[in-house]
């Protein structure tokens, strides 16, 4: 039987004079001490008709008897915790993609509750750390994904989170993880999947054209386009005069090479629509055939790069110029590792001179 256990404000505890008589009555150290107090005596109860329980794992403050299992959803250490304790656990961590109202792309997706957990950061999850001994290991008894409808309505948007993450789950419950293979499965046996529910009339998120990459800058003499289509039956349709594509524009059909002659770009867009009209994101790449920058004699004695500083999340580059610069200074590394550390979604832009001693393209 499920007690919960989850995320108890204590604030009205604080202020309630019957909780702090209880604590002091049970010579308790805190509010923390009378969740555990509560936990344990439901738990007695729930003992004393044949049954056990089952909580996130906040019930393991305070102690529990052998026979309760633990979910595990603020990281994997409540887990570890208690499969080291001989409880059983279901593995569940927000932090894992195993949190289905989060979204499935860093941008375009619909109003949600925020968070990211794209297919394959869902099917790369693996619920049996490897901290744990073999003996330990087997207190692991299962995975499972979270789907929180606060932002959620109405049935078809439930359908559009679940799937196909709910199809990666599977995966990672199931099959071996030697046996685990991203590319079969999202190349493979998804597209035939997505199919069934599209033919059933289940919405599902339509993955991206297989083996485009989205919002990227790439530079090079030659665009190169080789696309398969990730629902079976669904239709791809392109453009590279940097309009959005529609059902109207070219079917893609068979790889593609484009010359992108020297200071110029091409400029891909993708969709897929499948046979019942659902439609991907639209993807969008640009080659750009850049020509080399002349070499400076520079004669300045300075070292370090000026650099400024913004927060938010970005799409591209472009996004930067709008944001406000909320620090600046010089660098000596263009290693961004003491920025992330605070700051969840950033963008830095770097002024100076470098020096460079071999021609060639850098990225």
């Amino acid at each position: 039987i499920h007690i919960g256990g989850d995320e108890v404000p204590k604030d009205a505890w604080k202020q309630s004079a019957f909780c702090q008589k209880l604590i002091k009555k049970l010579k308790l150290k805190n509010e923390e001490g009378l969740q555990s107090y509560f936990i344990q005596r439901i738990e007695k109860f729930v003992n004393s008709k044949g049954r056990s329980i089952i909580g996130w794992d906040e019930i393991l403050e305070g102690g529990l008897s052998p026979n309760a299992t633990v979910m595990s959803w603020r990281g994997e250490a409540g887990g570890i915790a208690a499969a080291r304790q001989n409880h059983n656990v279901i593995m569940t961590p927000s932090s894992a993609a195993l949190y289905l109202d989060h979204a499935q792309s860093r941008s375009g997706e619909p109003l949600g509750i925020g968070g990211y957990a794209p297919l394959t950061a869902t099917y790369g999850y693996n619920p049996t750390p490897a901290v744990l001994t073999p003996d330990q290991q087997k207190f692991i008894i299962g995975v499972q994904a979270n789907l929180w409808t606060e932002y959620i309505p109405t049935e078809s948007k439930v359908e559009y989170m679940l799937y196909p993450r709910l199809l990666a789950l599977s995966e990672v419950a199931w099959t071996p993880l030697a046996n685990k293979n991203f590319k079969d499965f999202s190349e493979v046996r998804l597209p035939v999947q997505l199919a069934y529910l599209d033919k059933n009339n289940c919405n599902y998120r339509v993955p991206l054209a297989i083996n485009t990459p989205q919002d990227t800058i790439i530079f090079g003499s030659s665009l190169n386009v080789a696309l398969k289509s990730p629902v079976a039956g669904a239709k791809i349709y392109y453009t590279i005069d940097g309009y959005t594509p529609r059902e109207t524009d070219i079917e893609y059909n068979k790889p593609m090479i484009y010359d992108v002659p020297q200071d110029q770009y091409r400029e891909l867009k993708t969709i897929v629509i499948t046979p019942t009209g659902k439609q991907s994101q639209v993807t969008h790449t640009m080659v750009y055939n850049k020509g080399l920058l002349a070499p400076v004699a520079y004669q300045g004695s300075s070292q370090g790069l000026k650099y400024q500083f913004m927060q938010g999340t970005f799409d591209n580059t472009n996004d930067l110029s709008k944001a406000a610069v909320v620090d600046s200074g010089i660098t000596k590394s263009f290693n961004p590792a003491a920025l992330k550390k605070n700051n969840p979604g950033f963008g830095v832009r770097y002024n100076g001179f470098i020096r460079i001693d071999a021609d060639g393209r850098y990225q």
